[in-house]
C-alpha cells in the first residue's frame, strides 16, 4: 500500500470490529445490480472478479444508459455508445449475463421503487440468482441499494453493499472529492484483499467517460488492494444482528 492508503488503512483497523470476515461470502449466482454503466465496473469490478475466480456466476444489470454523465469523449451521443461500453465492460467481467435497461438516468430517482425492484425480481428468478450486490457507501445516488434491498427482501435473497470505513472514505473525498461518507466501522462486515487487473480492463472499456476515469484511479490508489461490504439484507445466518439496510 502507498502511504496515504497506509495511514487510512491503520486508523481503519485500530477501530475495527473483530467479526470483519476475509473471505468473500458462498453464492452460485450473483447479481451486481447498478444505476448506471461503469459503476459495475469502478466500483464493483474487482468484487466480481473476486466473486467469479471463486466459482459463483456473475451477472450485471444496470437500471439507465448513463447519459447524464458530465464526460463524453466520443463522437456519438452517450446515449447511443454507452450500451456497448456497458456490453464490452461485462465480457471484461466475463458476466454470464448483462441487461441494460432504458430508464432515463434521469429520472430513476422519481421512479417508484416497486417498480424498479420488479426488474430485479424478475433477473433473480430468471438467473437463478441467490445474492445480489450494489453499490452504497452513502455515495449521492443510492437508488440502486433501495431497489435492491426491497428485491432481496421480497425473495428472501440476501444484499450486500459496496462501502468504505469513514476513515478511508475521508481521504477518499480529501484525494478526489467524490462524494462518499462510507459505514461506521461497527456496520462493516467484510474486508477483502483483491486484484484490479479485470477491474481495470473493465474500467477501459468505458472509454467515452476517460476524463472522468482519473477521479476512480485515485479512489483505487487510497484503497489500494482493500475492497469493503456490508450486508444491506443479512443472510439466515445473520438474521440475530439488527438489519441494516439501506431505505
Amino acid at each position: 500500500m502507498r502511504p496515504s492508503t497506509e495511514a487510512a488503512h491503520e486508523e481503519w483497523m485500530a477501530g475495527a470490529p473483530g467479526r470483519l470476515r476475509r473471505t468473500l461470502p458462498e453464492a452460485g449466482s450473483v447479481l451486481a445490480v447498478v444505476a448506471r454503466p461503469g459503476d459495475e465496473a469502478c466500483y464493483l469490478g474487482a468484487v466480481l472478479d473476486a466473486f467469479r475466480v471463486g466459482g459463483s456466476e456473475v451477472n450485471v444489470l444496470a437500471f439507465s444508459r448513463g447519459d447524464a454523465s458530465p464526460f463524453n469523449d466520443s463522437m456519438e451521443r452517450l446515449g447511443s455508445i454507452r450500451p456497448f461500453e456497458f456490453d464490452a465492460a461485462a465480457s471484461a467481467l466475463r458476466a454470464t449475463h448483462c441487461v441494460l435497461a432504458d430508464y432515463p438516468e434521469a429520472e430513476l430517482r422519481r421512479l417508484p421503487i416497486a417498480q424498479l425492484a420488479e426488474r430485479v425480481i424478475r433477473m433473480i428468478r430468471e438467473w437463478r440468482v441467490d445474492l445480489l450486490v450494489t453499490v452504497d457507501g452513502r455515495v449521492g445516488d443510492r437508488t440502486a441499494a433501495n431497489v435492491c434491498c426491497r428485491a432481496g427482501r421480497e425473495l428472501a435473497v440476501p444484499v450486500l453493499g459496496w462501502t468504505l470505513p469513514h476513515a478511508v472514505a475521508r481521504s477518499v473525498r480529501e484525494a478526489t472529492g467524490l462524494s462518499v461518507t462510507g459505514d461506521a466501522d461497527g456496520r462493516i462486515d467484510f474486508e477483502l484483499q483483491v486484484r484490479r487487473t479485470i477491474q481495470r480492463y473493465a474500467m477501459l472499456a468505458h472509454w467515452s467517460q476517460s476524463r472522468g476515469d482519473g477521479t476512480h484511479l485515485a479512489r483505487l490508489t487510497v484503497q489500494g488492494d482493500r475492497e469493503w461490504l456490508r450486508w444491506l439484507v443479512p443472510t439466515p445466518a445473520c438474521e440475530d444482528t439488527p438489519e441494516r439496510g439501506a431505505e
